[in-house]
């Protein structure tokens, strides 16, 4: 059984760094994303979230013998590489349904314009995004990704966005296991039934035996039932 780790929004794979000790290492892939977009290379207006579950079957040859792990966008990737390919999926603050994304538009033009503009990377949207801020525990690892995202190229941005919100192609699969926090700025809480943790949108890093206990317990029945 392999373990694919999918990040998501402006992160990169270390986002799993205090998770992935927790779960089985036996056969792991951490994709980075920026990484797989350069190789693909696509169409921008061609890109969303099935266009990309779609090249990362493909390219990594994802069967339904695989668990896809992934947190907020990466879970969303998840389920619709379940749908393709049949695939395990667990999602960690992540969702089903993308009007559970707080955002202020969903507006793909305005966006790639925003974006275009570098005003979606400005220090001051930066500035704002930092004050507004509301939680303390995760505050330094919010502003490293800030800065993170300031410094992508704003053609990934696009795509990131894209991904995020563009309608996807084939309807997203229900996951497996489905991880969440209430106290989350970045996503409203599932409607369907979750495990829920301590902490916020990054419950990951800073609870990762909480969120490691679900996904041990579907990782061994999985196991036992093939």
């Amino acid at each position: 059984m392999r373990l694919i780790y999918i990040h998501g929004y402006v992160e990169d794979p270390g986002i799993f760094d205090q998770l992935a000790p927790l779960l089985p290492g036996e056969d792991v892939l951490k994709l980075n994303l920026r990484d797989e977009f350069a190789r693909w290379n696509p169409a921008d207006r061609g890109v969303n979230v099935s266009s990309l579950a779609a090249y990362l079957a493909g390219t990594y040859q994802i069967d339904p013998a695989d668990v896809v792990i992934g947190h907020s966008m990466g879970g969303w990737i998840a389920v619709n590489l379940k749908a393709q390919t049949g695939c395990g999926a667990v999602q960690i603050s992540s969702y089903t349904d993308p009007r559970k994304i707080v955002t202020v538009t969903r507006n793909i033009a305005l966006l790639r314009w925003l974006v275009r503009i570098g005003l979606v990377q400005s220090l001051r949207f930066a500035r704002y995004a930092l004050s507004k801020y509301p939680f303390e525990q995760s505050r330094a690892l919010h502003r490293q990704l800030i800065d993170a995202m300031r410094a992508q190229p704003r053609r990934y941005i696009y795509q990131q966005l894209r991904v995020l919100l563009a309608p996807p192609d084939v309807p997203p699969a229900m996951p497996d296991v489905r991880i969440h926090t209430r106290p989350d700025n970045v996503l409203r809480a599932p409607d369907e039934p979750y495990y829920e943790t301590s902490g916020d949108h990054f419950n990951l890093v800073f609870h990762p035996d909480e969120v490691a206990a679900p996904i041990l317990t579907y990782l061994a029945k999985r196991r036992a039932t093939t």
